[in-house]
């Protein structure tokens, strides 16, 4: 006499419904936390942003040239005015490599040295304040200040809803 094999069957119900019920709730989680995320988007009014030198110098003052996506915008420590050079002057100084600003940061750079020379109290030091969208803008100034000798640049990330004040000679 032949005996009938037994077959252990293991039922997934219960496995697939605690599953399930997880996947439910971090669905429902993920929402909520998106949805209160929403609500803590950064505001309609710019921020004004306050630049902190830690470790620099005391005798270092920046110079701010933002660098946008059509546009470089920077402070004329020389005629105290504010400039705006759109993008395509930008590309022809680089071209030309003698336009205004080229002179502007070669003022600078003997202005720097003159300073250093006789033991000055302000150095100039140009910090270009990239935006998401210059960083095209930001490259080719740049190949523009390699080509002065003598000046150092700083960079620094912006991001589009910061409004950042420029200092002016006073």
């Amino acid at each position: 006499m032949r005996r009938a094999r037994q077959t252990v069957t293991i039922s997934l119900f219960p496995f697939l419904s605690v599953l399930l019920c997880i996947m439910g709730i971090l669905a429902f989680m993920s929402v909520t936390f998106l949805l209160v995320s929403e609500t803590n988007l950064p505001q309609a009014h710019p921020e004004t942003i306050e630049f902190q030198w830690v470790g620099a110098p005391s005798h270092v003052k920046p110079v701010f040239i933002r660098c946008l996506q059509d546009e470089l915008v920077y402070y004329d420590l020389f005629r105290n005015k504010e400039h705006h050079l759109p993008f395509r002057s930008l590309v022809a100084e680089i071209q030309f490599q003698n336009g205004s600003l080229t002179q502007y940061f070669r003022r600078m750079a003997a202005e720097n040295l003159e300073i250093k020379q006789s033991f000055g109290t302000t150095e100039y030091y140009p910090l270009l304040l990239i935006y998401p969208d210059g960083v095209i803008t930001a490259e080719l100034l740049m190949i523009l200040i390699e080509r002065v000798e003598g000046i150092n640049v700083g960079l620094e990330p912006i991001l589009p809803h910061w409004k950042i004040p420029y200092q002016s000679e006073s």
